[in-house]
């Protein structure tokens, strides 16, 4: 077996907190991440030969997509090669990514990209890696990777993800929603949000607990009253557009629950079924929005 392909599944947090700040500056979280339906395909091609060396290439149907180490794709290809050239052998390593996820909209795309081809590497160098260690050989990549390799490799849907979000819990949630996914026309640096976030006033936290409790007993009181995500303190008042388009969500779908995923700037819905989330789509859509719509996991 010389060629694997892996549906790289996007995410959305139902939760995210900031407890603090490290010493290296990297914040501490806790998040609630929920796989969604939304996916790309990651299609991973290992052909060996005579040569000690290891060759990567990387193709994307988005030609505005980096082909090289700034891709977390190529970076995670990288790093196996780097641990596990020596059994693996000589070769080259061919990813070819068919993206389906907006890029750069808080969901985890090129992460789990990385995570696809770290699962991809594992399965065609017969390496035997459990899905722990596979997870904290990508923690070092990006913070939401080891999530993805987590519900990509196993059964798992949901997770409570600590420290800089490396750090996991799997949960076992049995929530069945539609969701529909709005992305603004810009991206929102990371980076400047968590800065952003140290100065401000946070009026309201999730309790974490709460709605890992309420995902456990299918509550949706509980559910919803702490889907919060503090970063959004920032983000909706730097970025009107993206406050303006979470109260558009609000009031003009039949939408449960309306929040920011990640940093930022796409904004997800859920509904009671697919069927609902759809019909919100295709309305956004015909606003201008770039929508999609999805299921969860």
């Amino acid at each position: 077996m010389n060629n694997i392909k892996i549906k790289a599944y996007g995410k959305v947090n139902l939760s995210l907190d900031v407890t603090g700040v490290r010493n290296d500056g990297y914040h501490v979280i806790r998040t609630v991440m929920q796989k969604i339906s939304l996916h790309d395909d990651v299609d991973v091609t290992w052909t060996p030969s005579k040569t000690d060396k290891i060759e990567i290439s990387l193709d994307c149907n988005r030609p505005y997509l980096p082909k090289d180490s700034r891709n977390l794709a190529y970076q995670a290809a990288v790093i196996m090669g780097d641990s596990f050239g020596e059994k693996a052998g000589g070769g080259k390593i061919q990813i070819n990514i068919e993206k389906r996820l907006p890029v750069a909209a808080g969901l985890a795309g090129g992460s789990g990209n990385g995570a696809a081809v770290i699962i991809a590497l594992n399965k065609l160098w017969k390496l035997g890696l459990n899905t722990r260690q596979l997870c904290r050989i990508s923690s070092d990549i990006g913070a939401d990777v080891p999530f993805c390799i987590l519900t990509q490799n196993t059964r798992y849907g949901c997770a409570l993800c600590e420290g800089t979000g490396t750090e996991l819990t799997p949960l076992r949630s049995k929530m069945r929603k539609g969701i529909l996914l709005v992305k603004p026309s810009f991206g929102v640096s990371t980076r400047e949000v968590y800065k952003g976030i140290d100065k401000c006033i946070i009026s309201q936290r999730p309790d974490t607990e709460a709605l890992v409790k309420g995902l456990k007993e299918i509550n949706e009181q509980l559910i919803y009253e702490n889907m919060v995500n503090v970063l959004e303190e920032y983000t909706l008042d730097k970025y009107d557009e993206v406050k303006c388009l979470k109260e558009k969500i609000k009031t003009e779908t039949n939408a449960e629950k309306v929040l920011m995923t990640g940093s930022g700037p796409t904004v997800f819905g859920l509904f009671a079924g697919v069927s609902e989330a759809q019909k919100a789509c295709a309305a956004m859509r015909a606003g201008g929005y770039e929508a999609y719509w999805a299921t969860t996991l």
